[in-house]
């Protein structure tokens, strides 16, 4: 999982969740819509950590970060996320987001 953070053109941070796969061809890749996001943005993101049954993270950051998903490839790493989370409030934020 890798933590995505940018600022809007008001300035205010938004911080989103991106599981990471490696894919059948090429590097390990995500697509996300980054709201709000412009040239005047700043965008960091930090390195690629495990999920583990112990992830836990607030309902509202996974929503958003859900339904951020651009691709049937984000799409399935959310699933598979999902399979590994014991968290049965944060499994059913992820299945309502990928609705």
């Amino acid at each position: 999982m890798t933590v995505v953070r940018y600022t809007r053109p008001d300035g205010t941070e938004q911080s989103l969740l991106v599981p990471v796969i490696r894919g059948r061809f090429g590097p390990p890749a995500s697509y996300v819509r980054l709201l709000g996001f412009d040239g005047a943005s700043t965008l960091t993101a930090s390195h690629a950590v495990p999920v583990t049954s112990d992830s836990s993270w607030a309902a509202a950051r996974v929503a958003a970060s859900v339904g951020a998903v651009l691709n049937e490839a984000t799409r399935e790493a959310w699933r598979q996320v999902r399979e590994v989370l014991v968290d049965e409030g944060l499994r059913a934020v992820v299945d309502r987001g990928l609705r």
